[in-house]
């Protein structure tokens, strides 16, 4: 298993209207010399222009791959209209050519009903057209709560609808409280992940450490997700505000989750 670092979880603005805290261009080199090279990067954090000589440069100083591009693209049709829908894949394939990324990440139709079979129809289409534009691209569906993949059996119906090679799941889970639900999803939706978002709640929903919290990872493991290659998403020291965040200690902190996940996989 390959394990990327995403660089949302060292943004402490990154569930505010604000966003971005620091330069992209800052973060990379000490991202970098915590051992992290190949990396998920949150589509904030590449500024609002399609492409940046500035950010590609400072990847190529630092040896590092942007593998994923961690896109908040909504292909929900209640949401965008066709017109915003394809300026967004066409900006998402030119940053996907200049940057070099292998793979973007969607939700899988922000507040897109499960039961909202004319918005699946729309959705479906969506993910086939981006497919068809990007054939060299991976593009994955991450099942997250408040999309379609709050109905696990309805995301595995897209799935088999859309019928693109280049199209899999990014799995978490959709309810982290639920032990045996989470289980049940991976079980389910299996034939169809390509890769693993690595975070972990406690009951309450704060975030844990990997191995101390509610989903299961070393039996999710067990069950085949060990032959998947993941990401770490989220440290628990680095969710708090930009007053109280600390890079060097949010860095420590996901060198040792990586270590813990390795140790889950021995």
């Amino acid at each position: 298993m390959k394990i990327l670092f995403h660089t949302i979880a060292i943004e402490p603005e990154r569930w505010t209207p604000k966003r971005v805290s620091r330069p992209l261009t800052e973060i990379l080199g000490p991202v970098a010399a915590a051992g992290f090279r190949e990396l998920e990067i949150y589509e904030p954090h590449l500024g609002v222009e399609a492409t940046s000589s500035a950010i590609r440069e400072t990847l190529q100083a630092n040896g590092q791959m942007p593998v994923i591009l961690s896109s908040y693209l909504n292909l929900n049709p209640a949401i965008t209209t066709d017109g915003e829908a394809e300026e967004g894949i066409e900006q998402i394939a030119r940053r996907a050519d200049f940057y070099g990324f292998r793979k973007v990440r969607l939700f899988a139709g922000s507040k897109l009903q499960p039961d909202d079979q004319a918005g699946i129809v729309g959705f479906v289409e969506r993910v086939r057209r981006m497919a068809d534009r990007m054939p060299r691209t991976e593009i994955l569906l991450e099942t997250h709560d408040g999309s379609l993949a709050d109905d696990s059996r309805a995301v595995v119906a897209a799935m088999e609808q859309i019928q693109r090679h280049n199209v899999g799941l990014l799995f978490q889970p959709t309810l982290f409280t639920d032990r045996e639900a989470i289980l049940e999803q991976f079980r389910l939706q299996r034939p169809h992940i390509r890769h693993l978002h690595l975070q972990n709640r406690n009951r309450d929903l704060s975030f844990a450490c990997m191995a101390d919290g509610i989903v299961p990872w070393r039996e999710l493991f067990a069950m085949g997700a060990a032959s998947c290659d993941a990401t770490l998403e989220f440290v628990p020291v680095a969710i708090c505000g930009v007053e109280d965040f600390n890079l060097e200690a949010s860095l420590a902190q996901a060198v040792s989750e990586v270590e813990s996940v390795r140790a889950m996989l021995a």
